[in-house]
């Protein structure tokens, strides 16, 4: 079986000192690029470097043009034909893909894996994501646009480092983390899932930690889902804290809308899930990275990917269903008791309040003032 392994950055001087280490493991290593300025609509640029011995190497360059509108749809699309000539050519080998800076995981890997299946004697094994501890905190806290790291050509894209970090540390199954930074190594520890891998940097091989996982996407969607997602806390020594903010109650509309910077904080990291009573069947989402929040909707609490009982229980929602509605936030950063306690109250005060209960019914499919944020219900 040919195994094909996937390793993303923000930073693409690291996916370069990954590619390095990765030297005489005896796989493969292919980097992806995204060249929007080549050819009529852009291509898909793979690079292959091959040491033909001690003091030279060569290297093999192949432009791809861009064959839909979505780059991540085009990328997926060049790397099913990866997997399945490699499968072909090297049927027990190894192919590790560098990705493109700016290409998520979340939205790349799943759809990968079923197309994937499909195909003779190839599967995905490890995914991994690099960060440097060392400019982790201002990354992952700071507004970072991703053309700091890749330049102009992704000046129009609004994404930040940190919300890319944020997911892709939680969907990876091995996280290698370089640098020596206590706070930046810290920030990283709080975000991992407790069953993915973290490798302290790459002195030790890479690729035998790759091979030795079959990824499963129902488990990685799982850690990152605004649903399902958890907070793993870690060492508070430096300064970083989590806070895991949960109520059966829903948020109350208005007091969102007043209350929305004091719930955000400053420099802070969030992910989660809310419900509103004036949309009660929709989970809503709540996404804080670089200063900046982000509110959206991930379908309905029905339809919530299921979670294992061992993993809901450990989560603290096992006392109501998976797919009840709640509010739940994981917020992440570094930050003192008062800072902690004056999110937590924004939490708190927004909830509508028991003796207000009562009246929530009232507010399915009426107007919230939120239309702007959600559309209409």
């Amino acid at each position: 079986m040919h195994c094909l392994t996937i390793i993303s950055a923000v930073d693409p001087a690291l996916l370069d000192l990954t590619a390095l280490a990765l030297h005489g493991e005896g796989a493969l290593v292919i980097r992806a690029r995204l060249l929007p300025e080549r050819g009529e609509h852009g291509v898909v640029r793979l690079t292959t470097a091959s040491m033909s011995d001690a003091a030279s190497s060569t290297t093999s360059v192949i432009d791809i043009p861009r064959s839909k509108d979505c780059w991540t749809c085009s990328l997926r699309e060049v790397l099913v034909a990866v997997g399945e000539d490699r499968a072909r050519i090297e049927p027990d080998g190894t192919t590790v893909i560098m990705l493109p800076v700016g290409v998520e995981l979340v939205h790349l890997v799943p759809t990968l894996v079923d197309e994937l299946e499909l195909l003779p004697g190839v599967v995905l094994a490890g995914v991994a994501h690099v960060i440097d501890a060392d400019s982790a905190a201002e990354d992952l806290l700071e507004h970072r646009p991703l053309s700091a790291f890749a330049g102009e050509s992704y000046a129009a894209d609004g994404r930040c480092s940190g919300e890319i970090h944020m997911v892709a540390i939680g969907y990876a199954d091995v996280v290698v983390a370089l640098g020596e930074d206590p706070v930046g190594r810290d920030l990283v520890e709080h975000l991992r899932p407790h069953d993915t891998l973290l490798l302290p940097g790459l002195d030790a091989p890479l690729l035998p930690e790759l091979l030795n996982v079959r990824h499963d996407v129902d488990s990685a969607l799982a850690r990152v889902h605004p649903a399902t997602t958890r907070a793993w806390g870690g060492p508070d020594e430096h300064g970083v804290r989590t806070l895991d903010l949960s109520s059966e109650l829903p948020f109350h509309p208005g007091r969102l809308r007043e209350f929305v910077a004091g719930l955000a904080g400053h420099g802070l990291l969030a992910r989660g899930c809310f419900w509103l009573p004036s949309r009660p069947g929709r989970v809503c989402t709540w996404e804080v990275a670089g200063g900046v929040v982000s509110v959206g909707e991930a379908g309905l609490w029905n339809a919530v990917p299921q979670m294992h009982v061992d993993e809901l229980a450990a989560s603290g929602l096992s006392e109501h269903a998976p797919d009840a509605p709640r509010c739940h936030l994981v917020v992440t950063g570094v930050a003192d008791d008062a800072q902690c306690a004056s999110v937590a109250d924004a939490f708190h005060r927004i909830l509508l309040r028991p003796d207000e209960m009562g009246e929530a019914l009232a507010w399915a499919g009426s107007p919230d003032g939120l239309e702007d944020w959600f559309g209409r219900e």
